[in-house]
């Protein structure tokens, strides 16, 4: 391995000169016209891939990203990046998933590449030029050091931050990033980030839609819709860096899952300035809930009442510090209507529904501490069709229009809200 490149990079420098097909050049300069932007109404994105492009895109993604973590130590910045992490976990004795396997001896490894690094930038400086006894004797000293570090994985997501991290900095043309390898294996990682970008782009811009409708799943508090879109951004490159072609499934199919899982842990994290951990709203939610009442009521008690920041639905304005005080006079009117008022009214109101209609009404907008169900789920429950749900929700609400003090806890519920003063600071 001394004094050669990996032979992965012969592979690079092959093709240069051919050019891709004309009607593939061509799609790709017209999707590039096409506008991106978000909006709750339309969001105009590029047409969807069928399964053969989706798996060519995959494909390029995984064999560009395995290229990636053999050339990455060999960058002088990438090196260094390595260094500094395994000095975090060392100084700090923090985890890091991918590398807990090796933490006893990384304390060793480290002190061992780092004097590396050093010897091989000394014996650069002598005489950096190519073919000197110098610059060999150093690019020799640093793949000792790049040995170690490969021994160490990364995970696909993390060598590819790393990599745009060690490529925003320039390289510089002292000590072994001064070497001719060195600006080779540059070129080399940025060719290889450029392919990944580009094929990144071509299976995450089609599915923006997915994620929009993913979005509308939800109604947030506390949190803009726009935020909301951009956490399941976050979890569509999540899926595109795990997506395996070779299994055959669809990738809008695997990354719903990674979209989902994003937005929901940002509305249990994000939403309120007191935060209620994922596992407690969970069992809330569950019938045999491990909570006493009393218990459960405070904990219900803390999230109803938590002011929020961000807290308008409409518009995507800069007031992104927007905050509402509450008036401390409100809280125990506001806190008996929530917690005593609405609750005995409504459950009075369904004593005198049948129990066919009581019981639809209940599950569909999960009164009984369950998640809201839909018509079809409450059919296959009751043994019904998802019409026939239907019209015996439609009965149902009928009825309950006509049953005295219903009418009067909604004007109470339109009237009971915060007095305090916005602030835009």
């Amino acid at each position: 391995m001394k004094g050669k490149i990996p032979r992965t990079e012969k592979r690079e420098s092959k093709g240069r000169g051919k050019k891709p097909a004309e009607p593939e050049k061509a799609r790709k300069a017209q999707n590039d016209r096409i506008p991106l932007s978000f909006s709750d109404l339309q969001i105009p994105v590029r047409p969807l891939l069928d399964a053969a492009q989706e798996r060519r895109a995959g494909t390029i993604i995984q064999a560009n990203l395995k290229r990636l973590a053999v050339f990455l130590p060999f960058h002088v910045g990438g090196y260094r990046r390595f260094l500094v992490r395994m000095d975090e976990l060392v100084v700090n004795g923090g985890l890091m998933f991918t590398w807990m396997s090796l933490r006893d001896q990384m304390a060793e490894d480290y002190q061992t590449a780092d004097k590396a690094l050093e010897e091989s930038e000394a014996l650069a400086a002598k005489n950096p030029k190519p073919g000197s006894k110098a610059a060999e004797k150093a690019w020799g000293r640093f793949e000792k050091g790049v040995e170690i570090l490969s021994t160490y994985p990364l995970d696909p997501e993390t060598a590819f931050n790393w990599a745009k991290e060690a490529l925003q900095k320039p390289l510089g043309s002292d000590g072994v990033a001064g070497l001719e390898k060195s600006a080779r294996i540059e070129r080399i990682v940025r060719r290889l980030l450029g392919r990944l970008s580009a094929a990144r782009d071509d299976l995450v811009l089609p599915n923006l839609r997915l994620v929009l409708k993913e979005v509308f799943r939800y109604h947030p508090v506390g949190m803009r819709r726009s935020d909301l879109f951009q956490e399941g951004v976050l979890g569509l490159h999540k899926a595109l860096f795990r997506f395996d072609p070779t299994r055959g499934c669809r990738f809008s199919t695997y990354a719903t899952y990674w979209i989902r899982q994003s937005i929901r842990k940002s509305l249990i994290d994000k939403s309120r300035m007191i935060r209620v951990p994922q596992g407690v709203q969970e069992d809330l939610r569950k019938e045999d809930c491990r909570f006493s009442d009393d218990e459960a009521a405070r904990i219900r008690r803390i999230l109803s009442d938590t002011v929020l920041f961000s807290a308008a639905e409409k518009g995507d304005d800069g007031g992104r510090n927007l905050f509402v005080v509450k008036d401390t006079n409100e809280h125990a009117q506001s806190e008996n209507l929530h917690t005593n008022t609405i609750p005995k009214t409504i459950f009075k109101a369904l004593d005198r529904l049948e129990g066919r209609e009581r019981e639809v009404i209940a599950r569909r907008f999960g009164l009984h501490g369950e998640k809201p169900q839909t018509l079809e789920q409450i059919g296959t429950r009751m043994n019904l069709s998802r019409e026939r749900i239907r019209q015996i929700q439609k009965e149902a609400l009928g009825h309950m229009k006509q049953i005295p003090g219903l009418q009067e806890v909604y004007e109470d519920l339109g009237k009971a809200s915060f007095n305090g003063y916005t602030s835009n600071n």
